[in-house]
């Protein structure tokens, strides 16, 4: 692949709002409780005036391993496990590390910009949430493998009075053989 095409997959392959769902509620919850077991741990342990500083911290740590790096690796986070999914960059390749690292900015915009991100991908082609359109990567099953490559274009989208501009692989529709 070049930077002018892309790879798609069958439609389903792609993981769909359900499987989505239930993927964050997983990996949500197993963050919240490493973070609830380092409150504990560290509370504990931290200077008197450095509580806060250092659990704050710790956090960050957790949640930018978690949400960042595991999900660059083949093994996944818990969620990606269960529902027997992978992320892939437009090329059907393991995204980059900022590609992940804008995806996880996306979830800091609030919970009412999680629940637009997770609905969209119930009308794209390509069953992208807007997390997956900004970082340029796909969710599809772990064992998916692409349908066919196409060319990459920008499309221009209007969501909740904002512009944006996405890049997209373009399916070409293919002529029944039979016609």
């Amino acid at each position: 692949m070049n930077a002018a095409t892309g790879v798609y997959f069958k439609r389903e392959d792609y993981a769909g709002f359900w499987r989505r769902l239930l993927i964050d509620v997983i990996d949500v919850f197993v963050v919240a409780v490493i973070c609830l077991a380092l409150n504990i741990v560290l509370g504990a342990a931290a200077p008197p005036g450095q509580n806060a500083r250092i659990i704050f911290a710790s956090w960050t740590v957790v949640v930018f391993c978690y949400f960042v790096i595991l999900k660059r690796f083949p093994i996944g986070t818990v969620g990606y496990r269960v529902g027997g999914v992978r992320i892939v960059n437009l090329e059907g390749r393991p995204p980059s590390w900022l590609s992940l690292v804008v995806r996880l900015g996306f979830g800091f915009l609030g919970p009412l910009n999680v629940l637009i991100d997770l609905l969209w991908l119930s009308g794209d082609i390509h069953r992208q949430a807007l997390r997956d359109k900004l970082a340029n990567t796909y969710v599809v099953k772990r064992q998916a493998q692409p349908a066919g490559s196409g060319r990459v274009v920008f499309r221009n989208y209007d969501i909740l009075g904002f512009n944006f501009m996405f890049r997209e692989i373009e399916i070409r529709a293919v002529a029944d053989p039979g016609v």
